[in-house]
């Protein structure tokens, strides 16, 4: 977001590429919350009319299903959230530091960032390959639980991507930015 709160587009054929698959993940992962919100309002419901003899009760597996749909939705997020600055940052001495120094910390953090995703890629692609191989399901619905893996591995791997993305943005801007102006001229 910028200063004002307006959404800001990304530039150039790559820039255009990043903003569209981002906010389309987002999308999809907004659609999961959806998911979640009418799945409990349902079995809570079914747990309330159950408990005066008139309907069939909770849905079954609706805890394994909005652990599972939480856990895409937040890497669904992910790489929006990094695309459009939307992380925590402090910003204590950035009015000192000017545009080159704001700069220069807002690309320190996108290589963490960057390397953070990388290692959570690579992390959760283990887990993936260890839930495929061990063929564990949950408990009630018996859901394969590497599809959720396979499901966040889509935001992983984006959520890296942007982060490479934002990482090269970010040295251009350490690039282009101007250097602050000097309190003593001579």
């Amino acid at each position: 977001m910028s200063e004002t709160g307006d959404i800001v587009k990304e530039e150039g054929m790559i820039g255009r590429l990043v903003d569209v698959a981002a906010s389309a993940l987002a999308f999809v992962g907004g659609l999961f919350l959806l998911f979640i919100v009418v799945l409990t309002c349902v079995s809570i419901v079914g747990r309330a009319l159950l408990t005066v003899d008139l309907c069939c009760g909770p849905v079954p597996g609706d805890v394994e299903m909005i652990e599972i749909a939480s856990g895409v939705a937040v890497f669904f997020f992910l790489p929006f959230c990094q695309l459009k600055r939307g992380h925590v940052t402090v910003d204590i001495f950035s009015g000192l530091m000017g545009a080159r120094g704001v700069a220069v910390t807002d690309l320190l953090g996108n290589l963490l960032m960057t390397a953070a995703a990388v290692i959570i890629l690579w992390r959760l692609e283990l887990g993936f390959q260890d839930k495929l191989r061990s063929g564990e399901t949950t408990f009630i619905l018996a859901l394969p639980l590497w599809w959720g893996y396979a499901l966040s591995l889509v935001g992983a791997v984006a959520f890296a991507f942007v982060s490479a993305y934002t990482l090269l943005r970010s040295f251009f801007e350490v690039a282009s930015a101007k250097a602050p102006a000097s309190k003593h001229n001579g």
